[in-house]
């Protein structure tokens, strides 16, 4: 507004020495829009410099988020899934169950005698046995295929388009792995094996009745030896 003011003044003056006071006013107004611009120009950039670091802040909050989120559905001490993963991964394997037309397999299988395990050798060489059982797992089934801590010395195991033959092979050769485990126990010479028992059912989309199924192969697996 004052170079503008200033601007029709010049073109109004008529003599030379009246132009050299509006000049001085354009000048002064011309180094203050500088300053001006050089301070706005300081604060665009620190505003700038602010917002890149809430976008560092905002990734660093999505990686911790999605981290938490991980943790909520693996067990701690295993990795594998536990209920909580299960329920989530359940309804993406029942909707490819259905939209592929194919079925679902479980094995359900506990540890034997996991009590006597505990009470003579301690929950820390217990957890110890757990987590081995749990690493034979994971290196006994194909990588698309589901490992969930279920209970205490319980785990599930979701195959992928296997038949009822196709199932009871992959659980044989899971039980004869876990088998062949030999683990030592802590600040003792002594070795010991385990074994697990499994329950197994292949069936399509009624997922409660599946396990159902499964719970009872695994009581009649138990009862057998």
């Amino acid at each position: 507004g004052r170079i503008e003011g200033s601007a029709e003044k010049i073109e109004q003056v008529k003599k030379i020495e009246d132009l050299a006071p509006l000049l001085k006013e354009v000048l002064s107004a011309t180094r203050e829009m500088a300053e001006e611009t050089a301070g706005a120009r300081e604060q665009l950039r620190s505003l700038q410099d602010k917002v890149l670091a809430t976008e560092a802040e905002l990734v660093q909050l999505h990686l911790e988020l999605d981290n938490a989120s991980a943790l909520a559905r693996h067990d701690p001490l295993t990795d594998a899934l536990n209920r909580k993963g299960l329920d989530e991964a359940l309804e993406r394997e029942i909707a490819t169950v259905r939209r592929k037309d194919t079925t679902l397999s479980v094995c359900m299988l506990d540890i034997d005698n996991f009590k006597q395990v505990n009470d003579r050798h301690g929950h820390i060489f217990g957890d110890q046995v757990i987590v081995s059982v749990a690493q034979c797992l994971k290196n006994n089934v194909r990588g698309s295929d589901l490992i969930i801590r279920f209970g205490g010395d319980e785990f599930l195991i979701v195959l992928h388009e296997m038949n009822m033959e196709q199932t009871l092979i992959s659980a044989e050769k899971i039980r004869d792995a876990v088998s062949q485990l030999d683990l030592s126990v802590p600040d003792s010479d002594l070795k010991i094996s385990v074994s697990v028992s499994i329950g197994v059912a292949v069936g399509a989309e009624n997922w409660l009745e599946l396990l159902a199924q499964a719970d009872r192969s695994l009581f009649k697996a138990k009862a057998k030896g």
